[in-house]
């Protein structure tokens, strides 16, 4: 079976736009400067005091921002000062948005190499026949 050319240029065609997404994907991987692993939110707590507003079941609970975050798989917390807490916020939500650029440059790899495997077989020729004998002339 002979190559098909359509098909083969078809596959370049996909190579081209998937190799051309992976590099978008990176260029915005590079304009990152600083990033902070975990999470920033409002955590609401009783402090465990008897005559605290918080120890009544329907008294308002103590809230402080914290930032969270997993280290040797044990969840850490952190109080973050008011005038931190918008900086980490981006730089947490940094953190996320580099992460699933990631993860979607892991998919475009798979995407790419299925892409160059078919390219490969739609150029492919088959192997050779068997070569004939040459018949001598008397």
């Amino acid at each position: 079976m002979a190559p098909q050319p359509s098909e083969a240029s078809r596959q370049r065609q996909i190579l081209r736009e998937l190799v051309e997404s992976f590099r978008r994907q990176v260029h915005s991987l590079l304009a990152y400067r600083a990033l902070l692993k975990g999470s920033v939110y409002e955590l609401k707590t009783r402090c465990g005091k008897p005559s605290c507003h918080c120890a009544s079941p329907q008294g308002p609970l103590h809230s402080a921002v914290v930032l969270s975050w997993s280290q040797q798989g044990r969840t850490r917390l952190r109080s973050i000062p008011r005038r931190e807490q918008a900086r980490l916020r981006r730089l947490t939500g940094a953190y996320r948005e580099f992460r699933q650029t990631r993860a979607r440059l892991v998919k475009l790899c798979r995407q790419i190499l299925a892409a160059v495997d078919r390219l490969e077989k739609a150029l492919r020729l088959p192997p050779p026949g068997p070569a004939t004998k040459k018949r001598r002339r008397a």
